[in-house]
């Protein structure tokens, strides 16, 4: 069986893109060269992290990276071990994966998804959820809510285009709703 390696194009604008956000192709080569398999890697810049999800063939694993020089090697690395299916054990520092909260990655995925419902992990607060679609006047934008218990607790209002601002704008409601829920209990 042949190795694969993460070819070198790839590799070399791997080393670009961890600094932003975003869905990337990666070809991964044998030894001689020859393209085998092609991975779709998503790099979201958090707060603390980078988190990174990799889909390649019918597996999609993901991981949390400090921000370090070799981020972007470490990514490499994860690549070529899940390609050839090794366990990605090289990869991870300890406790690494603490860096993005369970509500913070949730929130990011619901501003990349720009749909559904989101049932978001807050202690002390049950059924807090977050709901996303379409907005019927516009279908570029996107319409939110908050519900407790299936309660409406906002109307709904526009999410903005940019992921950064649209992200700040859930994560700090999310944070005044919490905070007001504990206060009124």
């Amino acid at each position: 069986m042949n190795t694969l390696i993460l070819s070198p194009d790839s590799r070399s604008k791997l080393a670009g893109q961890v600094s932003l956000n975003g869905a990337f192709i990666h070809s991964l080569q044998s030894g001689n060269g020859v393209i085998c398999a092609m991975a779709n890697v998503v790099i979201e810049q958090c707060d603390s992290a980078v988190s990174v999800r990799v889909e390649l063939g019918d597996s999609v694993n993901s991981i949390t990276l400090k921000r370090q020089e070799n981020t972007a090697e470490r990514i490499a690395v994860l690549l070529e071990e899940l390609a050839n299916g090794i366990s990605p054990s090289s990869v991870p520092e300890v406790e690494e994966y603490l860096l993005v909260s369970d509500m913070e990655s949730m929130l990011r995925d619901a501003v990349r998804q720009r749909q559904g419902t989101y049932y978001l992990p807050a202690d002390g607060v049950e059924q807090l959820c977050l709901s996303l679609r379409t907005s019927r006047s516009d279908s570029t934008r996107t319409v939110f809510r908050f519900e407790l218990d299936s309660v409406g607790l906002t109307l709904p209002l526009l999410l903005p285009n940019d992921e950064e601002l649209a992200y700040d704008l859930l994560s700090g409601c999310v944070q005044e709703l919490i905070a007001n829920y504990r206060c009124a209990a």
